[in-house]
């Protein structure tokens, strides 16, 4: 009975039986006299790992020619303008270059070429918060600061001979249906 307790079978085999498992050691010292090299470091200032409010910013972008193109993307104001171009090229599923970008309105003096700079130093968002109501224990819920951008871009250019070829197979099917209704009607008289 006591063999039986201990015993294991191996893959559902009554016959194949494994000895009983061995016992971990206690506890080896392998790192009894080690020493961080770290522990002379200082830790960093509290108001360096002070969690403070993330600040949102809902950005228009508009399509300079064409309305429909128009969407609306909400990232935080920390966001370089560069994931702005790659939301744009995205939404166009990746088939435009060249693109340029203007803040609040298409000028001259609001094109925007610097793609490293964060929306809060394009907008000049004020990041402070409010100061705090007396009595009021809640956290403060922050409102999404608000852009516009405006875009233009070029289309994909290619050389393949099918994306340059004009769809001539859509007249052609169109007019094979009218040529199949006249000869009907001609059968018909």
């Amino acid at each position: 009975v006591y063999k039986r307790q201990y015993q294991r079978r191996v893959h559902g085999n009554p016959n194949f039986l494994m000895p009983p498992k061995a016992t971990k050691a206690q506890g080896t010292k392998k790192y009894q006299g080690y020493v961080s090299p770290f522990q002379d470091i200082p830790p960093p200032p509290a108001d360096l790992l002070a969690k403070r409010p993330e600040r949102w910013c809902k950005i228009q972008i508009k399509l300079v020619t064409w309305s429909y193109l128009n969407f609306q993307i909400r990232l935080p104001t920390s966001s370089p303008l560069c994931i702005v171009e790659q939301k744009i090229v995205d939404h166009h599923g990746g088939s435009i270059s060249n693109i340029q970008l203007w803040k609040d309105q298409v000028h001259p003096k609001n094109v925007l070429r610097d793609f490293t700079k964060t929306l809060s130093e394009i907008f000049q968002f004020d990041e402070s918060l409010p100061p705090p109501q007396d009595g009021e224990d809640k956290p403060l819920r922050l409102d999404d600061f608000e852009g516009t951008i405006f875009y233009d871009f070029t289309p994909h250019q290619s050389e393949c001979p099918l994306l340059l070829r004009s769809p001539r197979l859509a007249t052609s099917q169109a007019e094979a249906a009218q040529g199949v209704r006249t000869v009907t009607k001609n059968i018909q008289l």
